[in-house]
């Protein structure tokens, strides 16, 4: 299979093969986003949405697959900014 996604679709990610980019959560609490050949900046940043805004990026393994991980940092959510990190409010459901 080539990594160069079709200009058209269905979606690129092959049904037979995991996803270009998954985000899995570790026991730790620590987010692991792996990113696959054939990944395209949608893709990694579309993946990059699930992981909360309070983590930062600390490490990095792999060669052609690579694993980005992201922690938490105690104690940081009472440091953001007012509105930065809190679920979506819907008006109507208030």
């Amino acid at each position: 299979m080539s990594i160069i996604p079709p200009d058209h679709g269905p979606w690129r990610t092959p049904s037979s093969q995991p996803p270009f980019v998954t985000v899995q959560r570790s026991h730790s609490g620590d987010y692991a986003v792996t990113v696959r050949p054939g990944a395209d900046p949608v893709d990694v940043s579309s993946a990059l949405g699930a992981v909360p805004v309070d983590t930062v990026f600390t490490e990095a393994f792999g060669d052609a697959d690579i694993t980005l991980i992201f922690r938490t940092i105690p104690g940081t959510s009472a440091l953001l900014p007012a509105g930065i990190g809190d679920l979506p409010r819907i008006p109507a459901m208030r």
